[in-house]
């Protein structure tokens, strides 16, 4: 009966501590800790274009949540690309079909953001540019 009783009180002994670390690590567990507000950049290029210079800057999000982000410079006599709009497109690296093209959202003048949910996980390629210039850049999405 002794043995027995001490079992217990050991067993008892381990759930409690096991207990009361699965609490205190998910008790002081923040949600805003998991998904950063702020996310590092997965992946970026800066391209001299003919017009100016084009940064994009590309930030894996988890859950193949993708976020581009452009910046584009114009020179001082690049008169037409100013205010144009750059040309966007997602396309797997080792697979053969058509890209993604996400609507971008105008922050500033040459300064454009685009959010897109990726079809599936793998090696991306994000080509941003106008006509036939473009920087493209590659990056994982998980």
């Amino acid at each position: 009966m002794g043995t027995r009783a001490l079992a217990v009180i050991l067993a008892l002994g381990v759930a409690v501590f096991v207990g009361v670390f699965i609490w205190t690590t998910a008790w002081t567990l923040d949600p805003r800790d998991t998904t950063s507000a702020d996310p590092s950049v997965t992946a970026k290029v800066s391209e001299a274009l003919s017009d100016g210079r084009m940064d994009v800057q590309v930030y894996a999000l988890g859950g193949r949540d993708v976020r581009v982000e452009i910046q584009f410079m114009p020179d001082t006599d690049a008169g037409a690309a100013a205010g144009m709009r750059p040309d966007v497109n997602f396309a797997m690296v080792d697979m053969h079909m058509d890209g993604i093209a996400p609507p971008l959202q105008l922050v500033e003048a040459g300064v454009w953001r685009a959010d897109v949910k990726l079809p599936m996980a793998g090696r991306w390629v994000v080509s941003v540019g106008f006509g036939e210039e473009f920087a493209e850049v590659e990056f994982d999405a998980r």
